[in-house]
């Protein structure tokens, strides 16, 4: 029987490649020793691997991109929609307001934050030769009207010295401004909030800044008050007036005048810039800022600017009005004329109940019915000194036996029980009344009042 065939000899393993499941493989060791190509399987990421961890990424990049303008297109559409919003609030703000300006709900109202509610403020006109002009500028914003109200230069307030009493026509040298404001609130028992200078030169520019000012003047005034002098002020109705010449005729007075004269040409001349002055604050301010004066601290230019445009728009409404205060000839207040002269204009300051200073002490009248003149000065020096203020009076009356302290608030009722020990009288003569009088308290002198001994 044939012997099988010898099976055939194994061929030669095959090299192995050099890429198996794209990873390398290690060659044999050749003639018993390692080869340096000795490396592990898996040990090599080849080319083609990268390229799909690569397309992996760019598609994560490209879905984040897309997200990022999902959202910041979410953004756009949220802040147009938001600017659309406030675009048409700010249209229907702006028409109320247009609307209401229009109706005139709104005049005047940065004035009026400026100046406030009632505003008190005095004026003194200074020539170069000294003389003083004073009056008060009052804007009464509830009543709805204005006032110049001019005050004689006789008129007596709390002053420093052996008197203790100046008049308002020497009160600027003598104690200055702010005394001044101090003594006419208690004099006349309102506040008066600032000091307006108002030297001849800066009425000049305030006035030719304003291009002129119409004034019914009285007298013809020429310049120099020489009777050959040019004609700076004619005498009629609405005349216009330049600067200089609206000095010259609010500082007139003819030689056979009283200073009542002057004092109310001063006061037709300020009621002219009045009407003139805008009643814008920005442009009224910018008025005053180029009149270049030096104003009182109490005073800055805008809140002069605020007062001005106050009583501009007053004077336009057709609500400003001028006037004299009534002194009696020694220049102290007269209770029946002054005392309602200045509650009207005021604002009823000088009536029962609502008389105060400012400073919240208790102001004092005094008036003498003792029979002897001497008790007046020696009780209103006690009055002084019992940290009262003292309102300048010369007020007599027929002569009774008891002394009267008289008040109208009660809130005033320990100061005057106060008062009655300091000028050595007993409580009994505190009594309550409901007459307006011109202070917190009024000490009628009776004979029963004795002055201290020196």
């Amino acid at each position: 029987r044939p012997r099988p065939a010898a099976p055939a000899a194994p061929a030669a393993p095959e090299q192995p490649s050099e890429q198996v499941g794209g990873r390398r493989n290690a060659r044999p060791p050749q003639d018993g020793k390692d080869s340096k190509d000795n490396y592990a399987t898996g040990e090599f990421t080849f080319v083609d691997e990268q390229a799909e961890e690569s397309e992996d990424v760019i598609d994560w990049l490209k879905f984040a991109e897309s997200r990022s303008e999902v959202r910041a297109e979410r953004r756009r559409r949220l802040r147009n929609r938001l600017v659309g919003v406030l675009v048409v609030l700010a249209v229907l703000a702006g028409g109320v307001f247009g609307y209401l300006w229009w109706d005139g709900r709104f005049g005047g109202s940065d004035a009026a934050a400026v100046a406030g509610d009632r505003q008190v403020t005095v004026v003194h006109l200074r020539d170069l030769q000294g003389k003083v002009s004073t009056a008060l500028l009052v804007n009464d914003a509830a009543g709805h009207k204005g006032s110049v109200l001019m005050l004689p230069d006789t008129l007596k307030l709390p002053g420093t010295g052996d008197t203790g009493v100046t008049t308002v026509g020497q009160s600027l040298d003598a104690i200055g401004a702010s005394a001044t404001r101090e003594g006419l609130s208690t004099v006349l028992g309102a506040p008066v909030a600032g000091t307006w200078r108002l030297d001849t030169p800066y009425l000049e520019l305030l006035v030719a800044q304003l291009g002129g000012v119409a004034v019914d003047t009285d007298v013809e005034v020429r310049d120099g008050n020489k009777p050959d002098g040019r004609v700076l002020a004619p005498a009629g109705k609405g005349v216009m007036l330049s600067g200089k010449a609206s000095v010259a005729y609010a500082t007139y007075q003819a030689p056979t005048e009283g200073r009542d004269a002057q004092l109310a040409r001063f006061g037709k001349v300020m009621e002219a810039v009045l009407r003139t002055m805008p009643t814008d604050l920005a442009e009224s301010t910018d008025d005053v800022h180029r009149m270049n004066a030096v104003l009182d601290p109490s005073l800055p230019e805008k809140k002069l600017g605020g007062v001005l445009a106050l009583l501009a728009g007053q004077a336009k409404a057709g609500h400003l009005s001028g006037s004299t205060l009534k002194t009696k000839p020694d220049g102290t207040l007269d209770e029946a004329t002054a005392g309602q002269q200045v509650k009207e204009i005021l604002g009823g300051t000088v009536k029962a109940g609502a008389v105060t200073s400012t400073g919240g002490t208790s102001r004092v009248s005094v008036v003498n019915a003792s029979g002897n003149d001497q008790n007046a000065t020696a009780a209103g020096v006690q009055v002084t000194n019992a940290g009262l203020e003292l309102v300048p009076s010369t007020a007599k009356a027929a002569a009774q036996a008891a002394s009267e302290i008289r008040y109208t608030d009660d809130a005033k009722a320990s100061d005057a029980k106060a008062l009655a020990g300091a000028l050595g009288l007993p409580e009994t003569v505190v009594k309550k009344v409901t007459d307006p009088q011109n202070a917190d308290l009024v000490v009628v002198l009776g004979k029963d009042y004795q002055a201290p001994k020196a």
